[in-house]
Protein backbone atom coordinates (compact mmCIF):
# COMPACT_ATOMS: atom_id res chain seq x y z
CA UNK A 1 0.00 0.00 0.00
CA UNK A 2 1.51 3.21 -1.06
CA UNK A 3 2.25 6.10 1.34
CA UNK A 4 -0.41 8.21 0.06
CA UNK A 5 -2.85 5.86 0.85
CA UNK A 6 -2.01 5.16 4.32
CA UNK A 7 -2.45 9.66 4.13
CA UNK A 8 -5.88 9.95 3.05
CA UNK A 9 -7.11 7.50 5.55
CA UNK A 10 -5.40 9.36 8.30
CA UNK A 11 -7.51 12.50 7.47
CA UNK A 12 -5.86 16.03 8.11
CA UNK A 13 -5.15 15.30 12.03
CA UNK A 14 -3.47 12.16 11.54
CA UNK A 15 -1.20 14.06 8.41
CA UNK A 16 -0.57 16.42 10.64
CA UNK A 17 0.86 14.54 13.37
CA UNK A 18 2.70 12.55 11.14
CA UNK A 19 4.42 14.75 9.78
CA UNK A 20 5.51 16.22 13.62
CA UNK A 21 6.59 12.94 14.54
CA UNK A 22 9.15 13.09 11.28
CA UNK A 23 10.23 16.25 12.01
CA UNK A 24 11.29 14.94 15.56
CA UNK A 25 12.98 11.84 14.30
CA UNK A 26 14.77 14.02 12.04
CA UNK A 27 15.89 16.35 14.86
CA UNK A 28 16.78 13.27 17.10
CA UNK A 29 19.30 11.55 14.19
CA UNK A 30 21.09 14.96 13.75
CA UNK A 31 21.55 15.06 17.53
CA UNK A 32 22.18 11.05 17.91
CA UNK A 33 24.71 11.24 15.13
CA UNK A 34 27.74 13.68 15.44
CA UNK A 35 28.64 15.01 12.11
CA UNK A 36 25.38 14.68 10.55
CA UNK A 37 24.90 18.51 10.01
CA UNK A 38 21.32 18.30 7.62
CA UNK A 39 17.56 17.37 9.52
CA UNK A 40 15.28 15.01 7.38
CA UNK A 41 12.35 16.68 6.06
CA UNK A 42 9.32 15.47 5.69
CA UNK A 43 7.13 16.38 2.83
CA UNK A 44 3.44 15.20 2.40
CA UNK A 45 1.04 15.34 -0.80
CA UNK A 46 -1.97 14.14 -1.52
CA UNK A 47 -1.11 11.36 -4.01
CA UNK A 48 2.70 10.31 -3.24
CA UNK A 49 4.37 12.05 0.21
CA UNK A 50 8.51 11.03 -0.01
CA UNK A 51 11.44 11.85 2.20
CA UNK A 52 13.66 14.01 1.30
CA UNK A 53 17.66 14.95 1.93
CA UNK A 54 18.25 18.37 2.25
CA UNK A 55 21.76 18.67 2.33
CA UNK A 56 24.42 15.79 2.21
CA UNK A 57 25.36 13.91 4.50
CA UNK A 58 28.87 12.56 5.42
CA UNK A 59 31.52 10.28 2.64
CA UNK A 60 31.28 7.08 4.30
CA UNK A 61 27.31 6.84 4.09
CA UNK A 62 25.56 3.83 5.98
CA UNK A 63 21.63 3.43 6.11
CA UNK A 64 19.59 3.31 9.02
CA UNK A 65 15.98 1.93 8.05
CA UNK A 66 12.64 3.99 9.19
CA UNK A 67 9.92 1.37 9.09
CA UNK A 68 6.31 2.15 8.90
CA UNK A 69 3.35 -0.17 9.55
CA UNK A 70 0.06 0.39 8.63
CA UNK A 71 -2.36 -3.15 10.54
CA UNK A 72 -0.22 -5.26 8.07
CA UNK A 73 1.30 -3.52 5.37
CA UNK A 74 4.95 -1.97 5.84
CA UNK A 75 7.13 0.67 4.19
CA UNK A 76 10.57 0.74 4.39
CA UNK A 77 12.66 3.66 3.44
CA UNK A 78 16.44 4.51 3.57
CA UNK A 79 17.95 7.48 5.46
CA UNK A 80 21.45 8.97 5.75
CA UNK A 81 23.33 7.98 9.08
CA UNK A 82 26.59 9.40 10.07
CA UNK A 83 29.76 7.54 9.95
CA UNK A 84 31.04 7.74 12.85
CA UNK A 85 31.98 4.55 13.86
CA UNK A 86 31.58 4.65 17.53
CA UNK A 87 28.18 5.73 16.91
CA UNK A 88 25.33 3.35 18.22
CA UNK A 89 22.93 1.57 15.68
CA UNK A 90 18.84 2.69 15.97
CA UNK A 91 15.84 1.11 14.73
CA UNK A 92 13.18 4.07 14.28
CA UNK A 93 9.95 2.29 14.24
CA UNK A 94 6.39 3.78 13.70
CA UNK A 95 3.12 2.46 14.38
CA UNK A 96 -0.03 3.97 14.28
CA UNK A 97 -2.23 2.94 17.00
CA UNK A 98 -5.88 3.18 17.51
CA UNK A 99 -7.56 4.11 14.14
CA UNK A 100 -10.70 2.99 15.24
CA UNK A 101 -11.85 5.61 17.92
CA UNK A 102 -9.25 8.13 18.19
CA UNK A 103 -5.72 8.79 15.45
CA UNK A 104 -3.09 8.54 17.66
CA UNK A 105 0.81 8.62 16.46
CA UNK A 106 3.42 7.48 18.74
CA UNK A 107 7.32 6.71 17.57
CA UNK A 108 8.73 4.02 19.67
CA UNK A 109 12.88 3.81 19.40
CA UNK A 110 14.64 1.29 20.84
CA UNK A 111 17.79 1.80 23.04
CA UNK A 112 21.39 0.03 22.88
CA UNK A 113 22.00 -2.49 25.25
CA UNK A 114 24.86 -2.64 27.78
CA UNK A 115 28.25 -3.54 25.97
CA UNK A 116 28.62 -7.34 26.64
CA UNK A 117 31.63 -9.28 29.15
CA UNK A 118 35.13 -9.00 27.23
CA UNK A 119 35.02 -12.92 26.21
CA UNK A 120 37.89 -15.04 27.72
CA UNK A 121 41.42 -14.94 25.79
CA UNK A 122 41.43 -17.35 23.14
CA UNK A 123 44.35 -20.14 23.05
CA UNK A 124 47.78 -19.10 21.75
CA UNK A 125 47.74 -19.96 17.93
CA UNK A 126 50.18 -22.73 16.35
CA UNK A 127 53.57 -21.95 16.01
CA UNK A 128 54.68 -20.40 12.57
CA UNK A 129 57.12 -21.86 10.75
CA UNK A 130 61.00 -21.25 10.98
CA UNK A 131 61.89 -18.30 8.43
CA UNK A 132 64.79 -18.22 5.90
CA UNK A 133 67.91 -17.38 6.65
CA UNK A 134 68.51 -13.94 6.16
CA UNK A 135 71.59 -12.52 3.76
CA UNK A 136 75.17 -11.63 5.93
CA UNK A 137 75.13 -8.16 6.85
CA UNK A 138 78.31 -5.90 6.25
CA UNK A 139 81.36 -6.66 7.83
CA UNK A 140 81.69 -4.50 10.77
CA UNK A 141 84.77 -1.91 11.16
CA UNK A 142 87.93 -3.28 12.75
CA UNK A 143 88.92 -2.81 16.00
CA UNK A 144 91.49 -1.17 17.34
CA UNK A 145 95.03 -2.84 17.33
CA UNK A 146 96.36 -4.64 19.86
CA UNK A 147 99.41 -4.25 22.21
CA UNK A 148 102.64 -5.23 20.76
CA UNK A 149 103.26 -8.66 22.31
CA UNK A 150 106.48 -9.77 24.12
CA UNK A 151 107.55 -12.35 22.27
CA UNK A 152 107.56 -13.10 18.44
CA UNK A 153 109.84 -15.69 16.80
CA UNK A 154 110.97 -14.57 12.97
CA UNK A 155 110.68 -17.88 10.93
CA UNK A 156 109.04 -21.56 13.02
CA UNK A 157 109.77 -23.80 9.81
CA UNK A 158 113.42 -23.28 10.83
CA UNK A 159 112.66 -23.00 14.41
CA UNK A 160 114.61 -19.08 14.52
CA UNK A 161 113.04 -17.77 17.65
CA UNK A 162 113.26 -14.06 18.35
CA UNK A 163 112.65 -12.15 21.48
CA UNK A 164 112.74 -8.39 22.33
CA UNK A 165 111.41 -8.79 26.19
CA UNK A 166 113.92 -6.03 26.95
CA UNK A 167 111.41 -6.51 30.37
CA UNK A 168 112.49 -9.69 31.29
CA UNK A 169 115.96 -9.24 30.30
CA UNK A 170 117.70 -9.03 26.93
CA UNK A 171 118.17 -11.91 24.44
CA UNK A 172 122.06 -11.82 24.52
CA UNK A 173 122.08 -11.72 28.19
CA UNK A 174 121.07 -14.92 30.40
CA UNK A 175 117.83 -13.99 31.87
CA UNK A 176 116.77 -12.90 28.33
CA UNK A 177 117.22 -16.65 26.64
CA UNK A 178 115.43 -18.48 29.80
CA UNK A 179 112.71 -16.69 29.43
CA UNK A 180 112.58 -17.09 25.70
CA UNK A 181 113.53 -21.08 26.44
CA UNK A 182 110.25 -21.19 29.00
CA UNK A 183 108.03 -19.19 26.40
CA UNK A 184 108.73 -22.06 23.65
CA UNK A 185 109.07 -25.13 25.40
CA UNK A 186 105.24 -26.19 25.45
CA UNK A 187 105.43 -25.88 21.61
CA UNK A 188 108.38 -27.71 21.06
CA UNK A 189 107.82 -30.04 23.37
CA UNK A 190 104.12 -30.73 21.85
CA UNK A 191 105.86 -31.58 17.97
CA UNK A 192 108.29 -33.65 19.68
CA UNK A 193 105.89 -35.67 21.70
CA UNK A 194 105.34 -38.34 19.26
CA UNK A 195 108.79 -38.85 18.09
CA UNK A 196 112.48 -38.95 19.52
CA UNK A 197 114.94 -35.98 19.09
CA UNK A 198 117.88 -35.11 21.04
CA UNK A 199 116.64 -31.73 21.50
CA UNK A 200 114.53 -33.68 24.31
CA UNK A 201 117.68 -34.11 26.58
CA UNK A 202 118.13 -30.29 26.94
CA UNK A 203 114.38 -29.42 27.00
CA UNK A 204 112.47 -32.34 28.76
CA UNK A 205 111.41 -31.39 32.19
CA UNK A 206 112.12 -34.07 34.34
CA UNK A 207 114.65 -35.89 31.97
CA UNK A 208 117.19 -33.35 33.13
CA UNK A 209 117.09 -34.61 36.53
CA UNK A 210 120.27 -36.65 37.12
CA UNK A 211 118.13 -38.75 39.79
CA UNK A 212 116.73 -40.54 37.14
CA UNK A 213 118.86 -42.72 35.40
CA UNK A 214 118.54 -43.53 32.26
CA UNK A 215 120.71 -46.86 31.70
CA UNK A 216 121.60 -50.33 33.91
CA UNK A 217 125.15 -49.06 33.78
CA UNK A 218 123.93 -45.84 35.76
CA UNK A 219 121.86 -47.52 38.34
CA UNK A 220 125.16 -49.85 38.83
CA UNK A 221 127.37 -46.48 39.34
CA UNK A 222 124.47 -45.20 41.89
CA UNK A 223 124.87 -48.72 44.00
CA UNK A 224 122.35 -51.31 42.57
CA UNK A 225 124.62 -54.13 42.34
CA UNK A 226 121.43 -56.17 42.32
CA UNK A 227 120.39 -58.27 39.06
CA UNK A 228 117.17 -57.88 38.34
CA UNK A 229 113.84 -55.58 36.60
CA UNK A 230 114.66 -52.00 37.26
CA UNK A 231 112.88 -48.60 35.85
CA UNK A 232 115.02 -46.42 33.12
CA UNK A 233 113.68 -43.36 31.74
CA UNK A 234 114.23 -43.58 27.83
CA UNK A 235 115.07 -39.95 25.61
CA UNK A 236 111.77 -38.96 25.31
CA UNK A 237 111.45 -39.10 28.80
CA UNK A 238 109.23 -42.33 29.54
CA UNK A 239 109.65 -45.17 31.64
CA UNK A 240 110.73 -48.18 31.19
CA UNK A 241 110.89 -51.46 33.26
CA UNK A 242 114.11 -53.79 32.13
CA UNK A 243 116.05 -56.44 33.02
CA UNK A 244 119.59 -55.24 34.43
CA UNK A 245 122.41 -57.80 34.58
CA UNK A 246 124.61 -56.27 36.88
CA UNK A 247 126.91 -59.61 37.41
CA UNK A 248 128.83 -60.36 33.74
CA UNK A 249 131.22 -58.70 32.45
CA UNK A 250 131.23 -55.58 35.11
CA UNK A 251 127.78 -55.60 35.51
CA UNK A 252 125.45 -52.72 33.85
CA UNK A 253 124.46 -54.47 30.78
CA UNK A 254 120.51 -53.98 29.57
CA UNK A 255 119.06 -57.28 28.49
CA UNK A 256 116.73 -56.75 25.44
CA UNK A 257 116.34 -60.77 24.36
CA UNK A 258 115.97 -64.06 26.67
CA UNK A 259 115.26 -67.50 25.48
CA UNK A 260 115.68 -70.12 28.56
CA UNK A 261 112.81 -72.80 27.70
CA UNK A 262 110.45 -72.47 25.20
CA UNK A 263 108.09 -70.90 27.11
CA UNK A 264 107.25 -67.98 24.62
CA UNK A 265 106.68 -68.17 21.08
CA UNK A 266 108.98 -66.14 19.08
CA UNK A 267 107.63 -67.05 15.75
CA UNK A 268 105.49 -63.53 15.60
CA UNK A 269 104.78 -60.79 13.27
CA UNK A 270 106.24 -57.10 12.45
CA UNK A 271 103.30 -56.01 15.47
CA UNK A 272 104.30 -58.03 17.88
CA UNK A 273 108.17 -57.23 17.31
CA UNK A 274 107.82 -53.67 17.04
CA UNK A 275 105.67 -53.30 21.06
CA UNK A 276 107.66 -56.23 22.65
CA UNK A 277 106.18 -59.81 24.05
CA UNK A 278 107.35 -62.43 26.73
CA UNK A 279 107.27 -62.36 30.78
CA UNK A 280 109.64 -60.69 32.75
CA UNK A 281 109.57 -64.65 34.78
CA UNK A 282 110.90 -66.07 31.90
CA UNK A 283 111.59 -65.31 28.24
CA UNK A 284 111.10 -61.91 26.29
CA UNK A 285 111.53 -59.18 23.55
CA UNK A 286 111.93 -55.93 24.59
CA UNK A 287 110.25 -54.92 21.75
CA UNK A 288 112.40 -52.68 18.89
CA UNK A 289 110.86 -48.92 19.17
CA UNK A 290 112.33 -49.68 23.10
CA UNK A 291 115.83 -50.75 21.55
CA UNK A 292 115.99 -48.53 19.13
CA UNK A 293 115.74 -45.06 21.91
CA UNK A 294 117.95 -47.35 23.98
CA UNK A 295 120.76 -47.56 21.69
CA UNK A 296 120.25 -44.30 20.27
CA UNK A 297 121.14 -41.97 23.43
CA UNK A 298 125.30 -43.25 22.22
CA UNK A 299 127.33 -45.60 21.46
CA UNK A 300 126.28 -48.90 22.96
CA UNK A 301 128.30 -51.98 22.81
CA UNK A 302 126.78 -55.72 22.77
CA UNK A 303 127.31 -58.71 24.26
CA UNK A 304 125.47 -62.14 23.04
CA UNK A 305 125.60 -64.86 25.96
CA UNK A 306 124.64 -68.98 24.94
CA UNK A 307 124.31 -72.08 26.76
CA UNK A 308 123.71 -75.41 25.59
CA UNK A 309 122.47 -78.43 27.19
CA UNK A 310 125.59 -79.73 28.37
CA UNK A 311 125.68 -76.20 30.53
CA UNK A 312 128.46 -74.76 28.49
CA UNK A 313 128.68 -70.90 28.01
CA UNK A 314 130.17 -69.51 25.50
CA UNK A 315 129.90 -65.58 24.39
CA UNK A 316 130.77 -63.11 21.12
CA UNK A 317 131.04 -59.40 22.13
CA UNK A 318 130.77 -56.51 19.46
CA UNK A 319 132.02 -52.80 19.83
CA UNK A 320 128.87 -50.84 19.18
CA UNK A 321 125.30 -52.37 18.07
CA UNK A 322 122.61 -49.89 16.81
CA UNK A 323 118.96 -50.37 15.90
CA UNK A 324 117.50 -47.98 13.34
CA UNK A 325 113.99 -46.68 13.90
CA UNK A 326 111.17 -48.12 12.27
CA UNK A 327 111.41 -45.91 9.39
CA UNK A 328 114.53 -47.36 8.49
CA UNK A 329 112.85 -51.21 9.37
CA UNK A 330 115.04 -51.30 12.16
CA UNK A 331 118.37 -51.64 10.41
CA UNK A 332 121.15 -53.08 12.16
CA UNK A 333 124.44 -50.71 12.57
CA UNK A 334 126.74 -53.29 14.35
CA UNK A 335 130.57 -52.51 15.21
CA UNK A 336 133.38 -54.42 14.87
CA UNK A 337 133.95 -58.20 16.40
CA UNK A 338 136.17 -57.52 19.19
CA UNK A 339 136.45 -61.36 20.55
CA UNK A 340 134.33 -64.19 22.72
CA UNK A 341 134.53 -67.84 22.57
CA UNK A 342 131.37 -68.33 20.75
CA UNK A 343 132.72 -66.78 17.53
CA UNK A 344 131.36 -64.56 15.25
CA UNK A 345 127.74 -65.12 13.25
CA UNK A 346 126.42 -61.61 13.93
CA UNK A 347 128.96 -59.69 10.92
CA UNK A 348 127.57 -60.96 8.31
CA UNK A 349 124.04 -59.54 9.01
CA UNK A 350 125.28 -55.80 9.38
CA UNK A 351 123.28 -53.17 7.78
CA UNK A 352 120.41 -55.76 7.23
CA UNK A 353 117.04 -54.79 7.99
CA UNK A 354 114.56 -56.66 10.58
CA UNK A 355 112.00 -59.05 8.81
CA UNK A 356 109.61 -61.22 9.89
CA UNK A 357 106.90 -63.92 8.81
CA UNK A 358 104.95 -60.43 7.42
CA UNK A 359 107.50 -57.82 6.86
CA UNK A 360 109.73 -59.63 3.96
CA UNK A 361 113.22 -57.09 4.35
CA UNK A 362 115.77 -59.43 3.35
CA UNK A 363 117.93 -60.22 0.22
CA UNK A 364 116.58 -63.24 -0.54
CA UNK A 365 113.99 -64.28 -3.21
CA UNK A 366 111.80 -66.18 -0.44
CA UNK A 367 110.99 -64.71 2.76
CA UNK A 368 113.96 -65.75 4.97
CA UNK A 369 111.46 -65.25 8.25
CA UNK A 370 108.81 -67.77 6.55
CA UNK A 371 111.64 -70.50 5.68
CA UNK A 372 113.27 -70.41 9.24
CA UNK A 373 110.44 -69.50 11.09
CA UNK A 374 111.81 -66.52 13.37
CA UNK A 375 112.41 -62.76 12.96
CA UNK A 376 116.18 -61.44 12.48
CA UNK A 377 118.20 -59.10 10.31
CA UNK A 378 118.43 -61.72 7.41
CA UNK A 379 120.20 -61.39 4.19
CA UNK A 380 120.41 -64.95 1.99
CA UNK A 381 119.28 -65.95 4.74
CA UNK A 382 121.46 -66.17 8.05
CA UNK A 383 124.32 -67.08 10.13
CA UNK A 384 121.98 -66.69 13.37
CA UNK A 385 118.61 -67.43 13.94
CA UNK A 386 118.39 -66.41 17.98
CA UNK A 387 114.72 -65.86 17.60
CA UNK A 388 114.46 -69.37 15.56
CA UNK A 389 111.93 -72.32 16.88
CA UNK A 390 113.03 -73.88 20.68
CA UNK A 391 113.69 -77.08 19.21
CA UNK A 392 115.60 -78.32 22.42
CA UNK A 393 119.49 -79.06 21.37
CA UNK A 394 120.49 -81.06 17.82
CA UNK A 395 117.58 -81.03 15.35
CA UNK A 396 116.81 -82.82 12.07
CA UNK A 397 115.45 -79.77 10.60
CA UNK A 398 117.96 -77.17 8.74
CA UNK A 399 118.81 -74.09 10.21
CA UNK A 400 115.23 -73.34 11.83
CA UNK A 401 116.45 -73.17 15.63
CA UNK A 402 118.01 -70.48 17.92
CA UNK A 403 120.98 -71.51 15.93
CA UNK A 404 124.49 -69.64 16.31
CA UNK A 405 126.62 -71.20 13.08
CA UNK A 406 129.90 -70.40 14.44
CA UNK A 407 129.68 -72.75 17.47
CA UNK A 408 127.29 -75.91 17.19
CA UNK A 409 125.93 -74.81 13.33
CA UNK A 410 122.53 -74.99 11.76
CA UNK A 411 121.84 -77.80 13.22
CA UNK A 412 121.74 -77.06 17.42
CA UNK A 413 119.06 -75.34 18.79
CA UNK A 414 120.79 -73.54 22.41
CA UNK A 415 119.31 -74.32 25.27
CA UNK A 416 119.35 -70.16 26.61
CA UNK A 417 120.53 -66.95 25.17
CA UNK A 418 120.26 -63.43 26.22
CA UNK A 419 121.16 -60.21 24.19
CA UNK A 420 122.00 -57.01 26.22
CA UNK A 421 124.24 -53.31 25.61
CA UNK A 422 125.79 -51.27 27.81
CA UNK A 423 126.49 -47.40 27.36
CA UNK A 424 130.51 -46.88 26.71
Amino acid sequence: MELSGVAVALGPTGQLLLLLCFRTLAAQTADTCPGSTAPLHLRLGQHRPEVTQVSTLPPRRRTMPITFSVFSWTFQKDVGRCSNPRAPTFTWEVKLVGLEGSDKLSILRGCPGLPGPTGPKGEAGASGQKGERGSPGVPGKAGPAGPKGDCEHADPRTSAWTCSCWGRGREDRPEGQLHRLRFHLPRIKRSLSTSYSPLTQVIGSHCLDNSRPRTCKELLTRGHFLSGWHTIYLPDCRPLTVLCDMDVDGGGWTVFQRRSDGSVDFYRDWAAYKQGFGSQLGEFWLGNDNIHALTAQGSSELRVDLMDFEGNHRFAKYQSFKMAAEAEKYKLVLGAFVGGSAGDSLTPHKDQFFSTKDQDNDQSSSNCAVQYQGAWWYNSCHSSNLNGRYLGGPHTSYANGVNWRSWRGYNYSYKATTMKVRLT
